[in-house]
C-alpha cells in the first residue's frame, strides 16, 4: 500500500551556528524606553542602560537583568530593533541569517549550536525556549506571527532554564517589546511593500506588512503603547493543482495582530506592568509549500505529477492538490507584572501570565491534485498559566543575585485526522475490498464503511504541572574577579489521554484502536557555576559549567496497547570559556567563545517498522562542541562592520532506531533491517561553518537628509536534512546576499529599496526522504521502498525585492 507521511519530515529540526552583538551602537526604536528588569531597580536600570549606549554598548537581559553584553558571562547574538531594520527581518524565521547559532526548522522549531527538537509531536516540549517579556512560551507555535514593536531579540546559546522558566536546555530565544513612556505623545507607522521571485512562473508574488505604534500619556505617572499590525504574503512556490468541489485552498499568509501595553509607577518604589494582546494569522504559506525535488521511476507519483505538468527537480516551486489547504491559527494573552524596590535595594516582583492558542488546519499532505494522503486535519486549543515570583538583591554590593519560585501549568486538546486513497481511483476505493464511503447492505461485499483506504486519527489531552525554586548568586572575590553559582529544582507532572483509531480505515496506521492513558512524574536539579574577570575595562574573561534540563512528555500515540509512551526528561552538561574584548576606544569588539554540550536522555523520533509510524522516546545522546567568533568595527562616523562566524562539530553518540533510507545498504541496513545506530553522524542541519556578515555606511551630511547603503551576506556550509544522511537530502553550501539603500530624513522619516536573497539562490528549509515511497508497499503486503525526496520552501527561500518606509512623530 501507498502510504504518506503526516508530514515532510516526521523528525526534523534545522540548524544553524553563532554570533553576538550586532551594531552596538543601535538606538531603541522612537518613542521607547528600556525595558522593565528583576534587578536592580526601573530606574536604576534605565540609567545603566543610558550609561552603556552612550559608552558604545548594547544592553542585554541574558540574566534577567539589564548589564552590557560585553559584560555578562554568556555567549550570545544581541538583535537590536535598528539591525532589524536594516536587514528587513520580520518574523523569528528569518533570524538565523543574522544569528547563526540559530537554524529555524518546521512549523516555527528552532536549534541551537545544531540541537534541536527531532521529534514532530505536540505532546513534548521544544529543546530552544521562547520567551517574550520575560514570559516563557510552552509551545513554539505560540510566537507572534510577525516582530513588532522591539527593543531586541536575543539568542542565548547553551542551557539557560536556569532564570528563564521551563525547558531550555538546548538555548533560548529571548524577545523584548518597547515599553510605554511616560509623558510621551508619539507615533510609528511602518509599511513595506515587497515582490518575491516566483521561479517557473512568469508572475511574481506580492507582499506588505503595516505597523503602527502609539505612545499616549494616561497620567503623569502611567501610560498606553498600542501595537497593530497587518501583513500579507504571496510565497515563491505556486499552485497549479486541481480543487476538488467544496475543497478550501488558502494558499497565501495573512495575520493581524493588536497588542496593549500599560505602565503604571504608582509610587517611586512600586510599579505595574501589564500586556494584552490578540493575533490571527491564515494561510499555509511559509509552513506546508512542499514539492518534489526527486522521484523515483517506479513511484506512485509520477502520474499525478504528469497531470499535474510538474517536473520534480531541485528548483521545482510548484505543487497540486486536490484536498483542503488551509491553516487557521489565533493566538494571544494576557499578563501582569508588580514589582516593589525597598529603600535599601532589594526589589519583590511578581509576574503572572497566561497565553493560548486555537488552530485547525489541514494539508493535502501527497501535494498533488489526486488522493494520496489527502487528510492531514488537526484541532488543538491550548491554554497555559504561570507565575514567577522573584526577590533581587541590591546590584552595587558584593553579593548580589536573585531567587524565586516559579509555577507552570498547561492543557492541550488535540484533535486528528490522517487520511488518503494511495492514489486509487475513486470508483475503484468505493468498492470491495477498500469500501471507502461505502453503503453497507448496499454495496456488494462491504459489511464497513472505510473513511479511506489508509489512515489513523486521535483525540488527546495533555495536562502539564511544573513547579520550581530557583536562584542564582554573584560574589566579587576582588577587584575585577567574580564568581557566580545557581540552581534550580523543579518537580514536573504530566498525564496524557488519548482515545486513538475510532474511525473506519481499510488499513489503520500507528496503532490499535482504543482509549489509553499514562502519567508521569519527575524532579530535577539543574545548576551553573563559573567566574569572570574584568581583567580591564574593555577585557573580559569568563567560564563556567552547568546542567540544563527539558521536562518530560510522551509519544502521541500508543502503537500497541501496552507500549510505554513516556518520554523521560532530556539534560545537557555544557562547559564553556570566553573573552569579550573592545579596542581602539571601543570602535573594534572581538569576542571569541568555546563550548562543549553533551545530551543524554536525548528526546527523539525513532522509527518502528513493525508498526510502520515513528515513536518519540529517549533514543539518542548527543555531542556538540565548536568556537564562535563576532567581529564589530566601527573605524569612523557612520560605518559599521559585523561579522560572527562558527565552527561546529554536532553528532550523535548513539542513536539505535534511527531509519534506514530506501536501498540503504551501510550500517546494516537492508532489505529486512529497516533501522541502524546513528552513532558518529552529524545531526541533521548542523552545518560545520557558518557567518552572517553586515556593513553599513551612512553619509555624514550638515543638512536633514543622511543617505546610507547597507549589504550583508550569509555563508552556511553543506548540510544534509535527515538522520539517516540519505544522499538526496544533502544541500551545498550557500551564499545569500541582501542589500538596501536608502535615507534619512531628520528623526522623522526612513526610506529604502531593499532586497533579500538578491541572486535568487532558491534554497529549501528542508529535504526530507517522501514517506509514501520510504514504505511503500505490493498487493500482497510485501515491502517495495523506493527513494524519492521533499523539500520545503519558506518566503525568504526565494529573491524579494522591496520598498519600506518608517514615519516618526
Amino acid at each position: 500500500m501507498k502510504l504518506k507521511a503526516a508530514l515532510l519530515l516526521a523528525a526534523m529540526p534545522l540548524f544553524v551556528a553563532p554570533a553576538y552583538a550586532q551594531n552596538a551602537t543601535s538606538t531603541p526604536p522612537a518613542g521607547s524606553a528600556p525595558e522593565a528588569s528583576a534587578t536592580p531597580s526601573t530606574i536604576a536600570s534605565a540609567e545603566a542602560e543610558q550609561n552603556a549606549t552612550a559608552a558604545g554598548d548594547i544592553i542585554v537581559t541574558a540574566q534577567r537583568r539589564s548589564e552590557s553584553l560585553q559584560r555578562v558571562p554568556v555567549s550570545l547574538t544581541a538583535l537590536s530593533a535598528e539591525t532589524l531594520t536594516s536587514r528587513n527581518l520580520n518574523d523569528l524565521t528569518q533570524i538565523s541569517r543574522a544569528a547563526p547559532t540559530l537554524q529555524v526548522g518546521i512549523d516555527n522549531t528552532f536549534s541551537v549550536r545544531g540541537v534541536g527538537t527531532l521529534a514532530f509531536a505536540g505532546t513534548i516540549d521544544s529543546s530552544v525556549a521562547t520567551a517574550i517579556d520575560e514570559v516563557n512560551l510552552g509551545r513554539p507555535i505560540l510566537n507572534t506571527p510577525l516582530l513588532n514593536d522591539l527593543t531586541r531579540v536575543e539568542v542565548l546559546n547553551g542551557p539557560q532554564g536556569l532564570l528563564f522558566g521551563k525547558n531550555a536546555s538546548a538555548g533560548l530565544i529571548n524577545i523584548v517589546t518597547a515599553r510605554p513612556v511616560l509623558g510621551v505623545v508619539s507615533s510609528a507607522t511602518d509599511v513595506e511593500f515587497a515582490s518575491r521571485a516566483t521561479p517557473g512562473i512568469r508572475r511574481t508574488a506580492p507582499g506588505i506588512i503595516a505597523r503602527e505604534t502609539l505612545n499616549i500619556p494616561v497620567s503623569a505617572t502611567s501610560a498606553l503603547r498600542l501595537n497593530m499590525l497587518y501583513s500579507y504574503q504571496e510565497p515563491g512556490t505556486t499552485y497549479v493543482g486541481t480543487p476538488r468541489n467544496g475543497t478550501r485552498h488558502d494558499l497565501n499568509a495573512r495575520s493581524f495582530s493588536l497588542k496593549g501595553k500599560y505602565f503604571w509607577q504608582a509610587t517611586d518604589a512600586l510599579s505595574f506592568y501589564l500586556i494584552g494582546d490578540y493575533n490571527e494569522s491564515y494561510g499555509i504559506a511559509g509552513i506546508a509549500d512542499v514539492t518534489y525535488r526527486q522521484v523515483s521511476p517506479t513511484s506512485l507519483n509520477n502520474g499525478p505529477l504528469a497531470a499535474d505538468g510538474i517536473v520534480a527537480g531541485p528548483n521545482n516551486l510548484k505543487f497540486g492538490g486536490d484536498g483542503d489547504q488551509y491553516r487557521d491559527l489565533a493566538t494571544g494573552g494576557a499578563q501582569a507584572k508588580a514589582t516593589y524596590s525597598f529603600a535599601s535595594g532589594w526589589e519583590l516582583s511578581n509576574l503572572f501570565a497566561w497565553r493560548y492558542y486555537k488552530q485547525d488546519q489541514n494539508f493535502d499532505t501527497d501535494y498533488l491534485s489526486a488522493n494520496g494522503l489527502n487528510r492531514n486535519e488537526s484541532h488543538a486549543k491550548y491554554n497555559q498559566y504561570s507565575n514567577e515570583l522573584r526577590l533581587a538583591l541590591p546590584s552595587s554590593g558584593r553579593l548580589s543575585g536573585q531567587a524565586g519560585l516559579y509555577y507552570f501549568q498547561s492543557d492541550l486538546s488535540l484533535r486528528r485526522n490522517l487520511g488518503g486513497n494511495s492514489y486509487t481511483p475513486d470508483f475503484v476505493a468505493a468498492g470491495s475490498p477498500f469500501c471507502v464511503g461505502a453503503i453497507v447492505g448496499t454495496t456488494p461485499r462491504c459489511s464497513v464503511s472505510n473513511v479511506s483506504q489508509i489512515g489513523s486519527d486521535a483525540n488527546y489531552v495533555l495536562r502539564t504541572k511544573s513547579y520550581a525554586a530557583f536562584g542564582q548568586l554573584t560574589y566579587t572575590i576582588a577587584a575585577g574577579l567574580t564568581a557566580f553559582a545557581g540552581g534550580r529544582v523543579t518537580r514536573d507532572d504530566i498525564d496524557f489521554t488519548t482515545a486513538q483509531n475510532q474511525l473506519n480505515y481499510f488499513s489503520a496506521l500507528g496503532g490499535p484502536r482504543g482509549t489509553f492513558s499514562a502519567s508521569y512524574g519527575n524532579t530535577d536539579f539543574s545548576w551553573k557555576a563559573g567566574a569572570q574577570y574584568q581583567a580591564t575595562p574593555t577585557i573580559m574573561a569568563y567560564g563556567f559549567y552547568g546542567r540544563g534540563y527539558k521536562g518530560p512528555g510522551f509519544n502521541d500515540s500508543f502503537p500497541t496497547a501496552t507500549s510505554n509512551v513516556i518520554v523521560r526528561g532530556e539534560t545537557s552538561n555544557t562547559g564553556e570559556i570566553g573573552v569579550k574584548t573592545s579596542f581602539l576606544d571601543r570602535r573594534l569588539t572581538v569576542n571569541v567563545s568555546a563550548f562543549y554540550t553533551k545530551f543524554s536522555n536525548f528526546q527523539v523520533q525513532a522509527f518502528n517498522p513493525v508498526t510502520v509510524s515513528f515513536l518519540v522516546q529517549n533514543a539518542a545522546k548527543v555531542k556538540s562542541k565548536g568556537v564562535e567568533v563576532a567581529v564589530g568595527l566601527r573605524p569612523f562616523a557612520g560605518f559599521s562592520i559585523n561579522e560572527s562566524a562558527s565552527f561546529l562539530s554536532s553528532k550523535f553518540d548513539s542513536f539505535a532506531g534511527a531509519q534506514c533510507y530506501p536501498t540503504q545498504t551501510t550500517r546494516g541496513c537492508s532489505a529486512t533491517v529497516q533501522t541502524f545506530d546513528a552513532s558518529g553522524l552529524r545531526l541533521p542541519a548542523a552545518p560545520a561553518f557558518t557567518s552572517s556578515f553586515q556593513a553599513m555606511y551612512e553619509v555624514p551630511t550638515e543638512g536633514p537628509v543622511a543617505p546610507f547603503i547597507e549589504g550583508n551576506w550569509y555563508h552556511r556550509s553543506s548540510i544534509n536534512y535527515v538522520v539517516s544522511q540519505a544522499p538526496g537530502a544533502t544541500f551545498n553550501a550557500v551564499d545569500i546576499f541582501g542589500a538596501s539603500v536608502g535615507a534619512k530624513v531628520g528623526k522623522a522619516l526612513r526610506i529604502a529599496l531593499f532586497c533579500k536573497n538578491c541572486t535568487n539562490k532558491i534554497t529549501p528549509t528542508a529535504i526530507g526522504v517522501d514517506s509514501g515511497d520510504a514504505n511503500a508497499r505490493n498487493a500482497r503486503g510485501q515491502a517495495t521502498p523506493m527513494l524519492s525526496y521533499t523539500q520545503q520552501f519558506g518566503l525568504d527561500s526565494v529573491r524579494t525585492i522591496g520598498l519600506s518606509a518608517q514615519f516618526r512623530f
